[in-house]
């Protein structure tokens, strides 16, 4: 199946998204929040559980965040379990977590799940693990011109969300 053919993320028979977030030391709350709360919301306005979701690290341990508050996890990333959506949340020292190992990990995921996306400099990781090649892609403004550099088969667009 090439990338285009790809399910949609939501099913029309309304199973359950299974949603991984994988959380690295350095993140911002703000952005962990953001990801994983309107989740929580859908599921408790709807009255059911439309996303299944769970936070994991690469250690098991808690992520510490840039306020120095720790996220809990209910354990460590396994490339090998399924997941419908893998979304990559990092921020400070993204460059010290991109190992072979870790990037092997994130390409064998995103293979499996139906979206693989990042969050805060998560985006970085998603690109170097050659994840983002020939799709569109945002990043910090701050860090547009970098990502744009270090990443020339990503369409680097301005936008908030793509």
């Amino acid at each position: 199946m090439i990338k285009s053919e790809k399910p949609p993320i939501f099913r029309p028979e309304r199973e359950t998204l299974k949603v991984t977030f994988l959380v690295f030391s350095g993140s911002s709350i703000m952005c962990v929040a953001s990801a994983v709360d309107p989740l929580r919301a859908a599921n408790r306005i709807s009255g059911e559980t439309l996303f299944d979701f769970k936070l994991v690290s690469v250690t098991g341990e808690a992520p510490v965040t840039t306020c120095g508050l720790p996220v809990a996890v209910s354990g460590r990333f396994d490339a090998a379990e399924p997941t419908d959506m893998l979304v990559v949340v990092a921020g400070f020292g993204t460059q010290n977590y991109a190992t072979s190992a870790l990037l092997a990990g994130l390409r064998r995921a995103a293979r499996a799940a139906r979206a693989c996306g990042g969050v805060e400099a998560g985006t970085w990781l998603v690109a170097r693990a050659g994840l983002l090649e020939g799709r569109s892609a945002t990043t910090h403004w701050e860090d547009m011109e970098d990502f744009s550099a270090a990443f020339p088969g990503v369409d680097v667009r301005p936008d908030r969300y793509v």
